[in-house]
């Protein structure tokens, strides 16, 4: 069996038993009520259908368009929480002002461009996984509960290619539909080792029948600490480091260096090679922001992940 390669820079001081946060995002660094390019994350609005939203008077960016998810801010939308009455909401966030949500498709015949039910991905950017104690987690709620709960699947989506449909996504959920509480927020954990040492994409699936809209939060995916920088060093050579404009990587043990993927912390890929397998090669980072980068090093055994700094 070929040993699968991983190391994983700390951006915390080791401790026994800790975890290492490959990627967390509470969705707070984008734009209000933007429906796409939420940063690195995809959406897929597969039923294409026009949207619910509150009925109040107060319109904001993309209500009741077409969309998946939307990063809503309940304070700049001037809507409110009601805890009694016909129509109970709660639209706090988790933390923070903002979140990720899936309002309700409109069902046909009930509104124009209805072509509901909810058919709506939201799916993490491509994530390197560690060697063991994978485990992504994520805060749900439904907004309301007068029209009944949300529904709600999750899915693995292995590589760093861009799904198209549900039927690229493998379910971790388990049979049936999860379904998200009303008035608190509940956090959701599912166990990802058995993808570990690849990378993969986390979606989370709202599948809601005429219901109102569906909250995310607070999303993370983490993996068992290692002794991370002496198993790199085991296997590749990375110089200089801090880096100003070239980045020098060789690999040991005649280990053939197939890829190179470069993500800053928000998880956002911001260069990739892809080449025949070679044992040492240059990189041009001049061209990168300063600041704190991970590094995944493909070869036919395995990815390496690292971190290096670019002044």
């Amino acid at each position: 069996m070929k040993k699968k390669l991983l190391s994983l820079f700390l951006l915390l001081s080791i401790t026994a038993g800790a975890q290492t946060t490959l990627f967390e995002d509470s969705f707070e660094a984008y734009n209000d009520f933007i429906i796409q390019n939420i940063g690195s994350w995809i959406t897929l609005d597969l039923d294409g259908s026009t949207t619910y939203a509150d009925d109040g008077t107060i319109v904001w960016s993309n209500k009741f368009l077409p969309q998946a998810f939307i990063i809503f801010n309940p304070s700049v939308a001037g809507v409110t929480n009601a805890a009694s009455g016909n129509e109970l909401r709660n639209y706090d966030p988790k933390t923070g002002s903002k979140y990720a949500g899936s309002w309700a498709a409109v069902l046909p015949g009930d509104g124009v461009g209805g072509t509901g039910p909810n058919n709506d991905w939201l799916v993490s950017p491509p994530i390197p996984l560690g060697a063991s104690d994978n485990v992504v987690s994520f805060w749900v709620k439904s907004m309301s509960s007068s029209y009944g709960l949300e529904n709600y699947t999750v899915g693995v989506y292995t590589g760093s290619g861009v799904p198209a449909a549900s039927s690229d996504f493998t379910l971790i959920s388990g049979g049936g539909s999860l379904t998200a509480p009303f008035p608190n927020w509940e956090q959701k954990t599912f166990n990802l080792d058995a993808y570990a040492n690849q990378t993969v994409r986390i979606g989370i699936h709202c599948v809601s029948v005429n219901r109102y809209f569906f909250m995310v939060d607070d999303f993370k995916v983490t993996t068992a600490t290692l002794g991370a920088r002496d198993f790199f060093n085991q296997h590749f050579t990375i110089f200089p480091n801090p880096a100003n404009e070239v980045l020098h990587l060789s690999a040991k043990n005649n280990t053939g260096i197939k890829g190179i993927q470069i993500t800053d912390l928000n998880g956002r890929t911001v260069k990739k090679i892809e080449q025949p397998p070679v044992e040492a090669l240059q990189l041009n980072v001049s061209d990168l922001t300063a600041g704190m980068y991970l590094i995944t090093v493909q070869t036919n055994d395995g990815n390496a992940v690292s971190k290096f700094l670019k002044n």
